[in-house]
């Protein structure tokens, strides 16, 4: 069964929909990577002392992404969207088996919530730079 667990970003675990914004994605597929930019409220981040902090998240390994528009995903019938922080991971997924199954590969699972879209990655790591 699932579980999720909201990720300690240097700011401290964010929640809202105002936590996050998302400004710009950079995908290179032939690193398999996955760069994402933005700004997260400061205001709904415990550790921040500006009211927004440039973010950016890095995902190596990228074996999964879908991007969903929130509003969207919220009127979907699966919990995932709707259960958690802004910034989740997850483990003991059925995305997870089956890359396992199928490549071979034990990956990472995150959520991000941004104001506008939820992107789901499964992935070998990540690095969040503030």
């Amino acid at each position: 069964m699932p579980h999720i667990k909201a990720i300690q970003t240097p700011l401290g675990e964010l929640h809202g929909r105002d936590a996050v914004y998302l400004d710009q994605i950079h995908m290179n597929y032939a690193k398999k990577e996955l760069v994402l930019k933005g700004e997260i409220n400061g205001g709904l981040a415990p550790e921040a002392v500006d009211d927004f902090v440039p973010y950016e998240l890095i995902f190596t390994g990228v074996y999964y992404f879908n991007m969903i528009e929130l509003d969207v995903a919220l009127g979907m019938s699966e919990q995932k969207y709707a259960q958690g922080s802004s910034f989740d991971e997850l483990t003991d997924t059925p995305i997870l088996a089956t890359i396992a199954s199928a490549r071979g590969k034990n990956l990472r699972h995150f959520l991000l919530k941004t104001y506008d879209d939820i992107l789901e990655i499964a992935c070998r790591d990540y690095k969040m730079t503030i």
